[in-house]
């Protein structure tokens, strides 16, 4: 080696052994938690606005409270074990329902703060539903809310003439025409009125070829370039639009090059519905919160237990933005524990919050949430007692882990499945995706992978529903399958290009996925080629429809057939499939008007029905829940939901 080559070679080392004692230092300076469980991959958000998925929902819980949270009540189910979960007061400490069942009345605690020390106002909450709710924010569960007036046109940001509008000016602090950087929800200059008119120039022709990101891209431009005349309305002091006095007419349009081109138009953000002027959510006071519907929702309490609809602090997103105000340093929470801090691809450290209303003093002071995707290297910290929660046992222990009385497994209101993207070829065609289904053999998947008591799916929503009997989906059959491809033009498989089956990474989907693709070349002559991401790339490419077929789940979010069901409709934000039935909306909508619970039901039956024959996605198995917890901790028990609230657990009398 020539000497300068050594000469650098050892100054290239001798940093990489200081950066190296500085990295060891660096996490020797924290010692273990108090108590730590397997998280899965690092959270994509902690935003309760933006997020999705098991691994954020349980962050997010520990850190967050609803007006309502989810908690134990009675005793658990004599046959299945189950827990009893029910919604019970968390920042309010009670609530009023109306004869009619269309006005719920919130009473909030005296006792409630923000980590800032700053309180918990019935304004966090008509500020942060407004939020979710924004189109800027992205949230995938706005139609959570969309039982209250007007939410579901401020969501999709549709507006017609004569209706009551909100136009947000383009003076937001962070403004630039660069929109990456702009933040998603604060509020710049509002201005209030009744819209009269919408110029709209011609649309802009597309090529024949043009991919579905280049026109729905194509369609947000041209949007951009209308002009919307609007008799704007004066503000009164108490914040009220003075809706019927005198107005003035002014123009608006969001894009730049319009703006200039016409005289005396000003250039806003959007033009939307006038949602928190109108009259769904109310605040008499700091501690009341008055939330109107447009019908009785008999699972309303629920979906206010459900972390979509906790507050975030205003005060803190709009100083740091999105995603600044999730940094450890910068974010503020209310719930029973805080971040104190974060390693990325390593943990998230919480600590006790000792203000909040209802702390534990037996629970665990620290926490920790460790980033792990290998489910291998979960149990073996796991056996070695560096954590004491295993969230996602690997498949292939299952058999073994199962006769163990660490291992808690039981029933739940859950299905894991695959969907498609409809518009890919040869998917497109409802037969191919049938035969697909129907050349699956789920038990085979559930006996031999599984083991844990896990049923074969063939419909979407699970057993256990109290008044609801699920439609009826195709069996295995495999000489069906095989016809069903002849039908569509496959004999044999033949002429059916290789498709490709996204997962995200575990051993558990792995093995599945492999099943799954041994089966599909067996039965059908079909090939599958599997591809795993990450987390993160994995939701994103979900989200943006670039894939074929996707592995799936679904946890309820309460104890109804509708959260099985009302992601599907039609470009709703939880639905990548491209998959759109008019009647599966219509009957999704009568059904959330329909006061007779028996006829409700029914009508919620029959949208299952469509959706199930036209296949959009394909039921696996309904989970059980499957949790390794040590057997010195208080606190844990299987419930329906597998949900496990944080501050429930302690350490068992005597242990330390």
């Amino acid at each position: 080696m020539p000497p300068q080559v050594r000469r650098a070679f050892l100054i290239v080392a001798a940093v990489m052994v200081v950066i190296a004692v500085a990295w060891a230092s660096f996490f020797e300076t924290l010692p273990p938690a108090d108590f730590s469980l397997q998280s899965g991959t690092d959270p994509k958000t902690l935003d309760p606005h933006r997020a999705t998925g098991n691994i954020e929902s349980r962050l997010i819980f520990a850190m967050f409270n609803g007006l309502l949270q989810m908690l134990p009540e009675g005793e658990p189910d004599p046959e299945s074990g189950l827990q009893p979960m029910t919604a019970q007061p968390a920042m309010a400490k009670s609530y009023d329902v109306s004869d009619s069942g269309r006005t719920y009345t919130f009473h909030l605690r005296d006792d409630i703060f923000w980590t800032d020390g700053s309180p918990v106002t019935s304004h966090d909450f008509a500020w942060s539903w407004q939020r979710m709710l924004h189109p800027g924010t992205a949230c995938e569960y706005t139609f959570q809310l969309h039982g209250v007036p007007f939410a579901k046109e401020y969501s999709e940001s549709t507006v017609k003439v004569g209706d009551k509008v909100e136009v947000e000016l383009w003076d937001r602090p962070d403004d630039t025409d660069d929109k990456a950087s702009l933040q998603n929800f604060p509020r710049g200059t509002m201005r209030y009125g009744i819209l009269r008119e919408i110029e709209k120039p011609d649309k802009p022709p597309l090529s024949d070829d043009a991919s579905d990101k280049q026109i729905k891209n194509a369609e947000a431009d041209w949007q951009e370039t209308w002009v919307y005349h609007i008799d704007v309305a004066a503000e009164n002091a108490d914040g009220s639009i003075d809706w019927d006095g005198q107005t003035k007419s002014q123009t608006f349009v969001a894009n730049l090059e319009s703006a200039a081109k016409k005289t005396d138009t000003q250039r806003c953000h959007a033009v939307m519905i006038a949602f928190g002027k109108l009259g769904g959510l109310e605040t008499p006071d700091y501690k009341t919160f008055v939330v109107h519907l447009k019908d009785a929702i008999p699972y309303f309490p629920n979906l206010v237990a459900y972390y979509p609809t906790f507050p975030v602090n205003k005060n803190c997103v709009e100083e740091h933005g999105s995603p600044l105000w999730t940094k450890a340093e910068n974010i503020v929470t209310n719930g029973p524990y805080k971040l104190q801090e974060r390693r990325l691809r390593d943990r998230l450290r919480l600590l006790k919050n000792e203000d909040y209303f209802g702390v534990n003093e037996k629970g665990y002071d620290t926490i920790d949430f460790l980033s792990m995707e290998g489910q291998n290297t979960a149990i073996n910290m796991y056996e070695t007692d560096q954590i004491s929660w295993v969230t996602d046992p690997p498949a292939a222990l299952l058999g073994e882990l199962i006769k163990r009385d660490d291992f808690v497994s039981a029933p739940q209101l859950s299905i894991y499945y695959y969907q498609i993207n409809i518009q890919r070829e040869p998917l497109d065609d409802v037969r191919v995706r049938r035969a697909i289904a129907m050349a699956i053999d789920r038990k085979q998947i559930v006996e031999q992978v599984m083991k844990t008591g896990q049923l074969p799916a063939f419909t979407l929503v699970p057993p256990g529903i109290a008044g609801y009997e699920s439609a009826k989906g195709p069996i295995f059959d495999v000489e069906a399958a095989q016809k069903l491809l002849v039908e569509a033009g496959f004999p044999g498989g033949r002429g059916i290009p290789k498709i490709t089956l996204l997962y995200n990474t575990t051993e558990t989907h792995r093995a599945i996925a492999e099943v799954i693709q041994q089966q599909l070349q067996n039965n059908l002559n079909v090939k599958i080629e599997l591809q795993n991401m990450e987390w993160g790339s994995y939701l994103d490419k979900r989200k943006q429809k670039d894939y074929e077929i996707a592995r799936a789940g679904w946890i309820a979010d309460y104890p109804d057939p509708n959260t099985f069901l009302d992601m599907w409709i039609t470009d709703g934000p939880q639905n990548d499939t491209n998959w759109s039935n008019q009647e599966f909306d219509r009957l999704l909508q009568d059904a959330g008007s329909e006061g007779d619970p028996a006829k409700r039901m029914k009508m919620l039956q029959a949208a299952e029905q469509i959706f199930i024959d036209e296949m959009p996605v394909i039921p696996i198995y309904f989970y059980t829940s499957l949790n390794m917890i040590k057997n010195d901790v208080e606190g844990f028990f299987p419930t329906a939901q597998d949900l496990h609230p944080i501050q429930l657990l302690q350490p068992k009398e005597g242990v330390k």
